[in-house]
C-alpha cells in the first residue's frame, strides 16, 4: 500500500470490497478516498484519446475510467474502450450497492478477440434469448460470438435463393421447421454491435452436412453442384452484413469422417475464395480441411486440440477453443480451467495469438427454450473464461489435468479460489437479477478423504466438490508418483471408492446439497453413456451418500432406469436416444438433495462402485456439496468447515 497525493493504490488482495470483485480483473486499479453517488454515476464525460502504455494489439479496447465524487470520466481511442469502461462502472455500482468507491482504473485486454460458442444447427435458441447470450458476453467483456448455424439437423439460417434448405423435408429429427430468418441475422448482428460484440457465422461443410444434403438430394458432398450452389450461399450470408461488421466467415472443415462426406485435397479451394472475394478472412477448425489452402487470403485456424506440432498446421492466425468446451466439462471443473489453463500455449513465432473461444455443443437434443443454456452452466463459464481470455494465463502446471484441482497445500490452488471468491460475488451482486442460472458455488474449501474398501488410503484433502476417480484425476495423493492415484488403479479397476469429509457446522440448519455421480457430459451422452438409475438409486452401481450415518435417498428421476445406446461406427448423432433430453439426470439441472446439519461434526460419506461399464464413460465420479438458494440461484452455506479427517485425526 502507497500514499500519494490522496491517492491510495492497492494492488491484489490489498484491494479492498467492490475494487477487488471485479471481472474481468482490470491491469491498474488505484483506489481514492470517497464515494460517488447514483447522481454521479449518471455523470460521464468522455474523452477520446490512447490510453498511455496500452498493450499495442488491443489499445483500441483499453480505457481509463476515473470516478470522483462529482461524476465520471472516461479515456478511451474507440467506442469499444468506452463501452468496456462503462461495464465496469456498471459492474462496480453493482458490486457497491451504489456506493461506488472513487478510484482509477486502467484497463486493457490481453488478447483481441475473446469469444463463445453457441450451436444452434443442434439445438435452435430463440431469438430473445441469442440475444440474452449476447447481453452476458458484453457485460463480461466478451466480443466474438461465433454462431455455429449449419448441422446434421438443420441450415438454420434463411436462404431466399435456396427456399428449400427451410422445407421440413430437408430438417432431419428435431426443430423442424425452426431457423432464422434473413431480418432476425441482421438483428442479432445489429444488436451485438452496439454492445461490442462481433459475430462469427459458421456454415459448417463438407462435414455435418447432411441437412444441405437433404434439402438438395446430394447423394455426396462430392457430387455436382455442391460447391456452385455453396459458394452462392457464401454470396447471400455475406450480402447481409457488411465486412466491416462480420469480418470472419467460418467454414468449419472438419470430422469429415462418414464416405458421403469426404472430400479430395483442395476441395474447398473455390469456397475459400468466395469468401475471400467477399472482403472476409476465412476461419476454419485445424485439423480440418484447410489444409494447402493457407496462403490464398486471410484464413486463421481454430484448434479445437493441443497439437503436439503445431507448426504443422499452417504459421496463420488461431483462436484457441482447446480444453474449453463446456459439454465435456464438469460445472466444477470449469474454475480449476479457466483459472490455470495457458490461453494460446504455442509459441508466437507459430501464428498470431487471435484469442480463445469457449464453446457450448449440445450434441444431444437439449429441449426446447434455455435448455442448452441451462445444461451447459453458461452463464458463470462465461463469467470465469471472460476473466481468462482478458487477462490471459502467463503459464500452466506441467501436465496440467483440468479434471482436478491441486491438493489443498498446494499454492497453484490460491489461483483457484481467488477465481472463486470474485465470481461469487459476480453472482451474488452483478448478476443476482439475471433471468439466466448461475449454476456456481466456491469449493476450495472441501476437503475430501479417498480411500478404496480394502483400506488404501488413495488421497487426503482433496480440495473439489467434484472427485473423479482415474488415473491421474487426483494430484499429490498419498503414496502416488506423479500425480497418478494409485500405480495399481486402471481406469476400469474393480471394488469400491470410499469418499469422506468431515463438516464442521456452527449451528444445525436444514439445507440443500447437490449430490451426483455418474457424468453425462452431455456430450452424445444418451448413446455414449451409462444410463439413467432406477428408481431408488443414486447410480446404476449402486452408489450410495450417508450424512451421520443416515442414507440420504435419491431424487425421484424423471426417466427412472432410461437406457443408453450403443455407438454406431463413428457417427455420434443418428441414435434415436440422443433426442431424449437430458432434464434431471445431472445435479446441476435438478433441485438441491435436501439434507441436515447437525450442530458441530457431521460425516459425510459416498460409496462409489468402481466396474467397468459395457461402453461408455467411466462412472466414478463424486459430487457432494451443501447450499441454500435454488440450483439456478445458489449461495454456500456460512460458516462450514471442511476437513479431509475425522476429529480425532490430526
Amino acid at each position: 500500500m502507497a500514499f500519494a497525493g490522496g491517492i491510495v493504490i492497492l494492488t491484489g488482495s490489498a484491494l479492498a470490497g467492490a475494487l477487488d470483485e471485479l471481472m474481468p480483473v482490470p491491469v491498474k486499479v488505484e483506489a481514492r478516498v470517497g464515494v460517488a453517488d447514483a447522481a454521479a454515476i449518471g455523470r460521464v464525460k468522455v474523452v477520446v484519446a490512447p490510453v498511455p502504455g496500452a498493450r499495442a494489439e488491443t489499445a483500441d479496447e483499453a480505457y481509463a475510467l476515473e470516478i470522483a465524487p462529482g461524476g465520471v470520466t472516461i479515456t478511451a481511442s474507440s467506442p469499444r474502450g468506452e463501452r468496456w469502461a462503462r461495464v465496469t462502472l456498471d459492474q462496480l455500482s453493482r458490486l457497491s450497492d451504489g456506493a461506488t468507491p472513487c478510484c482509477r482504473i486502467v484497463d486493457w485486454p490481453r488478447f483481441r478477440w475473446r469469444g463463445f460458442m453457441h450451436d444452434s444447427g443442434r439445438n435452435f435458441l430463440e431469438v430473445e434469448h441469442v440475444k440474452g447470450v449476447i447481453d452476458m458476453m458484453s457485460r463480461n467483456k466478451m466480443n466474438l460470438f461465433h454462431w455455429h448455424l449449419t448441422e446434421f439437423y438443420g441450415w438454420r439460417l434463411e436462404s431466399r435463393r435456396f427456399p428449400e434448405l427451410q422445407r421440413d423435408s430437408a430438417f432431419y429429427r428435431r426443430y423442424i421447421g425452426k431457423f432464422y430468418t434473413q431480418d432476425e441475422f441482421r438483428e442479432v448482428v445489429a444488436y451485438a454491435a452496439v454492445r461490442g460484440v462481433t459475430v462469427m457465422p459458421e456454415f459448417d461443410v463438407p462435414g455435418h452436412a447432411l441437412a444441405f444434403r437433404r434439402a438438395f438430394g446430394f447423394e455426396t458432398m462430392r457430387d455436382k453442384d455442391v460447391r456452385e450452389k455453396l459458394c452462392a450461399l457464401i454470396d447471400e450470408l455475406c450480402s447481409l452484413v457488411s465486412a466491416e461488421q462480420m469480418p470472419f466467415i467460418h467454414l468449419g472443415t472438419d470430422e469429415a469422417r462418414q464416405p458421403e462426406e469426404k472430400v479430395p485435397p483442395l476441395w474447398m479451394a473455390p469456397l475459400v475464395d468466395r469468401v475471400h472475394a467477399n472482403g472476409r478472412t476465412v476461419v476454419g477448425w485445424t485439423p480440418g480441411e484447410l489444409t494447402g489452402l493457407t496462403d490464398r487470403g486471410p484464413t486463421a485456424g481454430m484448434r479445437w486440440g493441443r497439437p503436439k506440432n503445431p507448426g504443422a498446421i499452417g504459421a496463420i492466425p488461431f483462436f484457441d477453443a482447446s480444453g474449453m468446451y463446456l459439454d465435456t466439462l464438469d460445472p466444477f471443473e470449469i474454475s480449476g480451467v479457466a483459472a490455470r489453463r495457458r490461453i494460446c500455449p504455442w509459441d508466437e513465432s507459430e501464428g498470431a495469438r487471435l484469442g480463445a473461444i469457449t464453446c457450448a455443443w449440445h450434441d444431444d437434443f437439449a429441449g426446447d427454450g434455455v435448455r442448452t443454456i441451462v445444461n451447459q452452466t453458461v452463464l458463470p463459464a462465461l463469467v470465469m473464461f471472460g476473466d481468462a481470455f482478458w487477462r490471459g494465463r502467463d503459464s500452466e502446471p506441467a501436465g496440467f489435468n483440468g479434471r482436478a484441482l491441486p491438493r489443498a497445500d498446494d499454492p497453484e490452488l490460491v489461483k483457484v479460489a481467488e477465481l472463486e471468491r470474485r465470481t461469487a460475488a459476480q453472482r451474488d451482486r452483478v448478476w443476482r437479477d439475471s433471468p439466466y442460472p448461475f449454476q456456481f458455488l466456491r469449493q476450495t474449501a472441501m476437503r475430501w478423504r479417498v480411500s478404496l474398501d480394502d483400506g488404501t488410503l488413495l488421497a487426503t484433502n482433496v480440495a473439489q466438490a467434484t472427485v473423479f476417480l482415474w488415473q491421474r484425476a487426483l494430484d499429490g495423493v498419498e503414496g502416488g508418483k506423479g500425480g497418478a492415484v494409485d500405480g495399481n488403479l486402471s481406469p476400469y479397476r474393480k471394488g469400491t471408492a470410499i469418499l469422506e469429509t468431515w463438516i464442521r457446522s456452527p449451528e444445525a440448519i436444514d439445507c440443500g446439497a447437490w449430490i451426483g455421480f455418474t457424468d453425462y457430459t452431455r456430450d452424445h451422452g444418451r448413446a455414449y453413456s451409462a444410463p439413467t438409475p432406477a428408481r431408488g438409486q443414486w447410480s446404476r452401481f449402486g452408489a450410495t451418500v450417508e450424512i451421520n450415518g443416515q442414507s440420504i435417498p435419491p431424487p425421484e428421476w424423471r426417466r427412472p432406469g432410461q437406457e443408453a445406446g450403443p455407438l454406431i461406427g463413428t457417427i455420434f448423432y443418428v441414435h434415436e436416444l440422443d433426442e431424449v433430453p437430458f432434464e434431471d439426470e445431472e445435479y446441476y439441472m435438478r433441485p438441491p438433495t435436501p439434507i441436515h446439519l447437525r450442530k458441530g461434526w457431521n460425516h459425510v460419506r459416498l460409496t462409489i462402485p468402481m466396474k467397468k461399464p459395457a461402453g461408455g464413460h467411466a462412472p466414478w465420479v463424486g459430487t457432494f456439496i451443501p447450499l441454500l438458494g435454488t440450483t439456478a440461484h445458489p449461495r454456500e452455506v456460512p460458516g462450514l468447515e471442511f476437513f479431509g479427517n475425522p476429529p480425532s485425526l490430526p
